[in-house]
């Protein structure tokens, strides 16, 4: 049964995004489903992200001992590899594992052939991960928000395309013992009061409103929940689960605010054969995949037992999902010209393949009673017409069962928006003319001509409400191609999607008997793209999204809101802000800014915008706010703005323990270990918390001067946009922009630790003292915020470099000028110094073996010792050493006994280089 279910969540995802499928006989509307925006999302960015969650609890030793599970989330592995290459989507896979803890096993992957071995290696290892004490939804649903959470940014702030297959045999229940969760503070799991309030405050945490179930919708994050209800378990103990996937419980108890769109789907495994075919009729965005019944035929094939689709060129692949309620029965399939193929069950779950009319079908029996084939169009002449299958009972025993069979046909066709453009488009008006048309899985366009049956390509934008609009009338296959223009009349200002809806039939096909068969509709395949839609002409515009960076604390945080253009803009004080997110413990949140007079501007400005939060935790605020816009002087044109917001929230850090650690080795005197300071150093050798932007940009320097595409360095607008993930709290190790920063103590007992910044095949170097470190990378202080670094490669060209910037969020304008000065000023000395370094370090020196370009390490934390006097030249550069002085900075020897250049043992320990 748990293969069952693991098995066709795979159909069901992949027929979501794996192209065009076969429709329903009778559509189920035009209503979105969360497997169908999944699969519309993958189909435009073209790359996204699955999480497999697996439970780990030990109720698995019971319920699964041969460990199903494993078989079927390796066959799903094995589909959607298969799936990417062929639709030339790159799907990230990551495999994490909960019981009382969630627990990473692999880390995010390419998912490919390449790959494939290593993931499934990774699945292997859950046949003995059956050893888990509970089963803690909250865990499982609050680790896979952060994963998801901490994956890059879309260069245009939109979501990425993200996705969690989550599996459970089991209800929320936890192991009676001493011990609590984060989540019932002050609660023990020691009695069995105790742990139905533990579930309690789990359910009550995740199902709130702004509850960790709303902070995975409002990211986009589609949820996939499978109740695997076998051994002990009853369908009622999955009534949560399922609320949390889709949003409410088969008896209407509802988990969290955010219903729409579709949060995700749930289906409880229960029979293999009837959950085959329940997982696959909800594979497509609303529409069930082609569904036939009929009787079987007795010892041949017969006509009234067929299960009939029509092929045509513009299809490349048909997957079936076929059933008959008696065993012993041989499926069989027919192809055009009469020509057959038997499938008959040598065993269960093995590959088997076989040759019909010049077409390969590779099938595999997933019961005694379901069989699952595939074909695809390899250029056989009998691949366009009517194909069938067949069950065929040899003995003539079993004349009354019954067979039924899904049909999924795939042809890769996308809708298109050709030669897209991002351009600016308003509400109340209609767009420029765009060009619509057909491509295929590699992107390249297909004329519509083409295909032998019809299409018909439709145009709608749904808004920031979720409602649909029509926005171009549908365009026959022969008008696909055309301009056309989309009528934004009716669509409101906010944050917006354009979908794109491709309908296409096959050709009919003559059958046998000499009669015609209609050609197959298969399902819509849509496309979505983020398309924020401003304010009429005239009006001021808004962000759609906006990040207000880190609050640190509680109490009132000052932030600002960037407007474009001439206008008025307020808080709309007859709408409350909507929260979709906020964690724990925060207590009120209330975001206030100018309500009853507008501010007015003539030009671009900010509006001043206030948080007021009651306590500090961590986590995230996410939400969304009304304003009001017109044009100045024209207040009674006053139009509602939708802008969503976030801000990451924070406990202010405890930065006590080092100098609690310092003053008692002060106290007690000398004849404290060392490894007590080294221990205090090491506490506090963390990147501080706080919101930061982080940008890399190719630069050639030139005399001295620092250019970006031939013109004086400068920042434009749209850069450094993209925050740094994990900043919510201190760390050691960060991703900022594809540089790798890490922490590092160093060797003095005393003094602050440092950053290193590595860029892969590049020396680094920084406006910190030193510069470079040991290994060649740029060395930064702790507090990286407002600093900036420079890589290079000595042996390209001596003009090219990356500088990259590291600016907080809650930097001013003034504060950035600061920064991008001084780069300007000593990036181009940087740069001769690390070719310098590189020429020194080439060969050897004594017989030592010690190098001039390299170093030489103090223990009592001098970064200078070692290094060759030296003149300072202008910007610091020292030729013949091996570190960059910063202009004001000391060259040569210093005191070996010296504290490290800047220390104040009585400052914060993450002051030195902070603009």
């Amino acid at each position: 049964m748990r293969t069952g279910a693991l098995f066709v969540f795979g159909i069901l995802l992949l027929n979501a995004v794996g192209g065009l499928g076969v429709a329903a006989a009778q559509a189920a509307g035009n209503e979105s489903s969360a497997v169908g925006d999944f699969g519309s999302c993958l189909a435009s960015q073209q790359t996204g992200d699955l999480l497999l969650l697996v439970d780990e609890s030990s109720s698995l030793q019971t319920s699964d001992p041969d460990a199903a599970r494993v078989s079927a989330a390796n066959f799903l592995l094995d589909r959607l590899a298969a799936f990417g290459e062929s639709a030339a989507v790159d799907l990230n896979v990551a495999i994490a594992g909960f019981s009382s803890d969630y627990t990473v096993h692999t880390g995010w992957t390419s998912l490919n052939s390449g790959s494939l071995p290593t993931l499934k290696s990774s699945i292997e290892e859950f046949r003995t991960r059956t050893t888990g004490i509970d089963t803690d939804y909250w865990g499982a649903m609050n680790g896979a928000q952060n994963e998801l959470g901490d994956r890059p940014q879309n260069a245009d702030g939109s979501s990425r395309c993200q996705a969690i297959a989550w599996f459970s045999d089991g209800k929320l229940d936890f192991t009676e013992r001493d011990g609590s969760k984060p989540y019932a503070s002050g609660v023990s799991l020691g009695s069995p009061d105790g742990v139905k309030q533990v579930v309690a405050a789990a359910t009550e945490s995740i199902c709130r409103p702004a509850g960790i179930a709303d902070q995975v919708r409002s990211a986009g994050i589609k949820v996939f929940g499978i109740g695997l209800a076998s051994g002990t378990a009853v369908a009622a103990d999955f009534d949560l689960m399922q609320a949390i996937t889709s949003g409410a419980s088969g008896d209407g108890a509802a988990c969290g605010a955010v219903q729409a769109p579709s949060p995700g789907e749930f289906f409880l495994a229960q029979n293999i054969d009837d959950l085959l075919f329940a997982f696959d009729s909800f594979s497509t965005p609303g529409q069930a995949p082609l569904e036939r019944e009929s009787g079987i035929c007795v010892q041949q094939v017969c006509e009234d037992g067929k299960h009939r689709f029509v092929l045509d060129r513009s299809i490349s692949a048909v997957n079936v999902l076929a059933f008959a309620d008696a065993e012993g029965l041989i499926p069989t399939v027919v192809a055009p010209n009469g020509e057959q193929l038997a499938l008959p069950l040598a065993a269960l779950r093995m590959d088997s393949r076989g040759q019909l009319a010049g077409v390969e079908i590779n099938y595999r029996w997933e019961s005694p009673n379901s069989v699952s084939f595939s074909m695809s169009d390899a250029g056989s002449d009998q691949w366009q017409g009517v194909w069938a299958l067949v069950f065929v009972d040899p003995t003539g025993t079993a004349a009354q069962a019954r067979s039924k069979s899904n049909i999924h046909i795939s042809g890769n066709l996308f809708p298109a928006w050709l030669g897209q453009k991002t351009t600016a488009v308003h509400t109340g008006e209609k767009t420029s003319a765009i060009e619509l048309g057909i491509v295929g899985a590699d992107r390249a366009p297909i004329d519509p001509a083409s295909l032998l049956g019809t299409a018909e390509l439709s145009v709608s934008v749904v808004d920031s409400s979720g409602t649909v609009h029509d926005v171009a009338a549908p365009l026959p296959k022969d008008r696909i191609g055309e301009s056309v223009e989309l009528d934004l009349t009716d669509v409101p200002p906010g944050d917006a999607t354009l979908r794109l809806t491709l309908d296409v039939t096959t050709a009919d096909a003559p059958r046998i008997d000499g009669g015609v068969e209609p050609g197959t509709a298969l399902t819509a395949q849509s496309v979505d793209i983020a398309l924020p839609i401003a304010p009429p002409i005239g009006y001021p515009s808004l962000p759609a999204r906006v990040d207000f960076g880190t609050l640190e604390g509680a109490g009132v945080f000052e932030r600002s809101l960037d407007v474009t253009g001439a206008g008025c803009v307020r808080l709309d004080s007859s709408q409350s802000v909507s929260f979709t997110g906020s964690p724990d413990g925060i207590g009120s949140v209330a975001l206030t800014g100018p309500a009853e007079e507008a501010q007015c501007l003539e030009s671009n400005g900010t509006l001043p915008v206030s948080i007021d939060i009651e306590n500090a935790v961590n986590g995230t605020v996410s939400g969304t706010m009304s304003l009001l816009v017109s044009p100045v002087g024209e207040s009674d044109r006053e139009i509602s703005v939708p802008v969503q917001f976030t801000a990451d929230v924070q406990k202010p850090v405890d930065t006590g323990t080092f100098w609690l650690t310092l003053i008692v080795a002060l106290l007690l005197g000398p004849g404290i270990p060392l490894l007590l300071l080294y221990a205090g150093k090491w506490l506090t050798a963390k990147i501080p918390p706080g919101g930061l932007k982080a940008q890399q940009f190719p630069i050639e320097i030139r005399n001295g001067e620092v250019l970006r595409d031939g013109r004086p360095f400068a920042l434009r607008d749209r850069d450094l946009v993209d925050s740094v993930r994990g900043m919510h709290e201190a760390t050691r190790l960060l991703d900022a922009a594809g540089v790798e920063l890490r922490t590092h103590v160093g060797l003095s007992p005393v003094g602050a630790g440092y950053v290193s910044a590595h860029l892969p095949g590049m020396l680094g170097a920084s406006n910190s003292n030193p510069a470079t470190d040991k290994d060649g990378n740029a060395h930064l202080p702790l507090a990286v915020h407002n600093s900036w670094a420079v890589f290079h490669d000595p042996n390209g060209s001596p003009e090219a470099a990356t500088l990259l910037l590291l600016i907080g969020t809650d930097a001013d304008s003034n504060r950035v000028e600061r920064v991008l000065d001084d780069a300007r000023r000593n990036v181009a000395d940087a740069v001769s110094q690390l070719r310098g370094r590189s020429v020194d370090t080439s060969g050897t020196h004594g017989d030592s073996g010690s190098q001039p370009g390299s170093p030489i390490a103090d223990p009592f934390g001098n970064p200078q010792a070692g290094a060759h006097q030296s003149s300072a030249q202008p910007g610091g550069y020292v030729p013949d050493g091996s570190t960059w002085t910063p202009p004001g900075a000391p060259a040569g020897n210093a005191d070996p006994f010296a504290p490290p250049s800047g220390f104040d043992p009585f400052g914060p320990p993450d002051s030195r280089g902070r603009q």
